[in-house]
């Protein structure tokens, strides 16, 4: 076997919730089976990471 899809998603925070933290996975999921082929599913791996905006930082600046 070669090597497994692996996807990390950092966001802000306050933009997950139960439902979205679902939807965003199956819908991953589904985006690597669409290219790789339906035998990759339950190979594929997708890691959620929420962040504080606080802990952010665009152009040298801090999130906010």
């Amino acid at each position: 076997m070669g090597a497994v899809p692996f996807i990390e998603v950092k966001i802000y925070d306050r933009r997950l919730d139960e439902q979205s933290e679902r939807e965003l996975i199956e819908r991953l999921t589904q985006a690597t089976v669409d290219v790789f082929g339906e035998d990759i599913r339950d190979q594929t791996w997708i890691a959620l990471s929420a962040i504080p905006p606080r802990r952010w930082g665009q152009g040298g600046v801090p999130g906010h």
